[in-house]
């Protein structure tokens, strides 16, 4: 049937014409004229070998049912108890939060590492701010947080001053920046003011002087590089500069009134507690506390026999003294006395009181 030369459509059409020959002598033997009479005989053949040789009924049935009972799912297997799938379940579940919060707290900590050092208008500049939250909300005591908002507006004036060396050369640099650091200065200078304020004017007056030196010093740094900023940005300048002069007045106001009735007048601006505008009376002292108040001690009392002349007996006459009086007695002079001879005591008689049953 193949030959050298068929291309493949005429193979296609001799494909098809087997197809319609083996249709048309689905159970008959091909004659003899057919022109695939030998393909269709061998046809014939096995579909007889198909009959007589292949598996009965009996045996497909066995088949298709091993064939479809290989394709159900597998039973679940009920060996282990609920609680320990569970169990396995959890496991799991925890390792990989485990392992999220590892990688979230490496990505964390990578960034903190990373915005130390950044600037405003940085990415990382507001990550670095809300470490510097977290640091004050980790601190303890009024005193201690006034010092750190203190420490945070310096950390402000030293990213102006480390902007202004970056961008010398290139005009000044992000004005929006300047603007950042110069709102963030006076906030966290104005909360610093009214917690040393507060703090000072009721009880340590310490806190009152660091807040009036710090204020001076950044006032002199603002001074400096007020120059070298944008001309907005040194505008913006000038209102941080009239805070630290409002702050330093006010720490030397409350200071010049730590001695008096009434430091403050009760009423709290931007900057802390306003000072008492009436005269200044000064507060009473306590003497208990007064270190020019001696205690009171009662005079120690020495009893002393008074002496007497030498006639008396046990008596001894004291040298200018005057017999049958008393003779003075200095209380530094030391005194002795020397013992007379003894005293008889006198025979005391009992009268014999009668009893009862006994004579006299």
């Amino acid at each position: 049937m193949a030959g050298k030369g068929i291309t493949p459509l005429r193979r296609h059409r001799q494909r098809e014409q087997f197809a319609r020959a083996v249709d048309a002598h689905p159970g008959s033997a091909p004659t003899e004229d057919d022109e695939l009479a030998d393909e269709l005989a061998v046809v014939a053949l096995l579909r007889k070998a198909a009959v007589t040789s292949g598996p009965d009924e009996a045996a497909k049935a066995r088949m298709r049912a091993r064939v479809l009972g290989a394709a159900e799912p597998p039973p679940i297997k009920l060996d282990r108890p609920v609680r320990e799938r569970r169990t396995g379940a959890r496991g799991r579940l925890a390792v990989a939060l485990v392992a999220a919060l590892c990688l979230l707290f490496s990505l964390t900590g990578m960034s903190l590492l990373l915005s130390r050092d950044a600037l405003p208008g940085d990415a990382l500049y507001g990550v670095k701010r809300t470490a510097e939250s977290a640091t004050l909300g980790l601190t303890f005591g009024e005193e201690s947080k006034g010092y750190k908002r203190l420490e945070f507006a310096a950390a402000r004036v030293a990213e102006i001053e480390t902007m202004v060396d970056r961008y010398r050369e290139s005009g000044g640099g992000p004005l929006g920046g300047y603007l950042t650091a110069l709102t963030d200065f006076d906030a966290d200078a104005a909360a610093g003011s009214r917690v040393l304020a507060a703090l000072g004017s009721n009880s340590d007056q310490r806190a009152l002087e660091g807040l009036r030196d710090w204020a001076g010093s950044q006032a002199v740094r603002l001074t400096e590089l007020r120059p070298s900023l944008p001309a907005e940005a040194a505008d913006r300048a000038g209102t941080s500069l009239d805070l630290l002069g409002r702050i330093a007045e006010r720490a030397s106001a409350l200071h010049a009134r730590f001695d008096c009735v009434s430091v403050t007048s009760g009423q709290v601006d931007q900057v802390g507690p306003v000072p008492a505008e009436d005269e200044c009376a000064a507060r009473p002292v306590d003497p208990g506390t007064s270190p020019d108040h001696q205690p009171s001690v009662p005079p120690s009392t020495t009893e002393v026999a008074p002496t007497t002349s030498g006639n008396a007996p046990g008596g001894t006459s004291t040298p200018g003294g005057v017999p049958g009086t008393t003779a003075p007695v200095t209380p530094s002079a030391p005194i002795t006395t020397t013992p007379g001879p003894l005293l008889p005591l006198p025979t005391l008689t009992l009268p014999s009181l009668p009893l009862p049953g006994l004579s006299g």
